[in-house]
């Protein structure tokens, strides 16, 4: 009994040499474990320490690059224009002849513009004919207007703003027309409505695109944030849709009369009438201003596309390709805005975003085109 006793009294309520023996050598265990765990932890700390200053180091070789290449590149245009102007001819001149004297395109891209160009006297033709007043050159059309009288030699779209009301009274109208059509997709990469003047003949290249505007009562930077929120409501309720976010996933361009598109057309809807209801967005008589649509606004630059109606009406004109076209009376603002110093050389010839695939383009029928442009 007296035996039975002990182990128990050993076992349960202090330690024996052998368990104090296995206990050591576990804390011990433990302890080489932990040194261990240290130094795995203190060679992570400093791989990162040194990615970091690597990082700072890259960053900074790359500011300095950077910064090299600014410095050769305004030494470059400085002997470039100097070589280039003439004797009695200012820099601005210069600048503004070289731009005019640019080779127009030629080849694929040649037709291509020549079928542009025609879209675009349709397109004015088809809007004088309805009474349709309230849109004019944006963009890349209206740089080209200002600065080459025409396209950019390697443009290949066109583009037009338009306000809201005007572009709805151009939809029924070609809702009748058998040459034409507005096209409309919700694209995901930007979160806009994709609005498109196009030939009905899917075989004729090219489009113009439409820029809606809404009028506004107040032009300022309030109204402009008001809007901004609106957009971010109507995004989140867009993406937080299952079969919105399921079509998006399967292509970032949705078609509006599909029936994921039709449900991103009701959410942007409701927050368009709530700013109407509330009386940001406005009819034209209320207007002090006009406002970028929010519905179609990708915010390029960070620019604030909010102006007051006296900066932008009466519209002013500008030639393009031998035709008088509308144009906001601040146009030089907002090409200063859009694209700094519009006569400076411009780094885009050859990295323009393609607006029309090229291997398509190649395999048009030139005399369908032709047909097009001059019938």
């Amino acid at each position: 009994m007296t035996s039975v006793f002990r182990r128990i009294r050993e076992r349960f309520f202090w330690p024996t040499d052998r368990s104090l023996k296995k206990l050591a050598a576990r804390v011990d265990d433990l302890e080489r474990s932990n040194a261990q765990l240290r130094e795995v932890v203190d060679c992570q700390d400093r791989l990162l320490r040194e990615v970091c200053n690597m990082t700072h180091s890259i960053q900074g070789m790359t500011d300095t690059i950077r910064r090299a290449q600014i410095a050769e590149g305004s030494k470059a245009d400085v002997r470039f224009w100097e070589l280039y102007r003439n004797p009695n001819e200012d820099n601005r001149e210069a600048r503004k002849r070289f731009f005019l004297d640019m080779p127009k395109a030629s080849g694929d891209i040649g037709l291509l513009q020549s079928a542009l160009n025609r879209m675009l006297n349709d397109f004015a033709d088809i809007c004088a004919e309805n009474g349709i007043t309230h849109y004019w050159l944006v963009g890349g059309t209206l740089l080209g207007a200002v600065r080459h009288h025409g396209f950019i030699p390697w443009d290949d779209d066109l583009d037009a703003g338009i306000t809201r009301d005007d572009l709805e009274k151009l939809s029924e109208v070609l809702s009748a027309r058998q040459d034409y059509k507005i096209t409309v997709v919700w694209d995901r990469i930007v979160h806009c409505r994709q609005v498109r003047f196009a030939p009905k003949d899917a075989r004729i290249p090219g489009f113009i695109d439409l820029f809606p505007f809404d009028w506004v009562k107040t032009p300022d930077h309030g109204t402009f944030d008001r809007v901004q929120e609106f957009r971010r409501q109507a995004i989140e309720e867009a993406e937080a849709d299952s079969l919105i976010r399921e079509a998006w996933d399967k292509s970032v361009y949705v078609p509006a009369e599909s029936d994921a598109g039709q449900r991103i057309t009701a959410v942007f809807d409701a927050q368009l009438n709530e700013m109407r209801e509330k009386g940001i967005v406005c009819a034209q008589p209320e207007a002090g201003g006009i406002v970028r649509a929010y519905d179609n606004m990708d915010h390029p630059n960070r620019v604030e596309w909010i102006s007051s109606i006296d900066e932008t009406f009466p519209l002013d004109f500008v030639t393009f390709e031998g035709r008088e076209y509308p144009s906001p009376l601040n146009a030089m603002r907002l090409l200063g805005l859009a694209y700094g110093d519009i006569y400076a050389l411009p780094n885009d010839i050859g990295l323009h975003f393609e607006h029309v695939d090229r291997h398509a383009l190649a395999g048009i029928d030139e005399d369908l085109i032709r047909q097009f442009v001059h019938r």
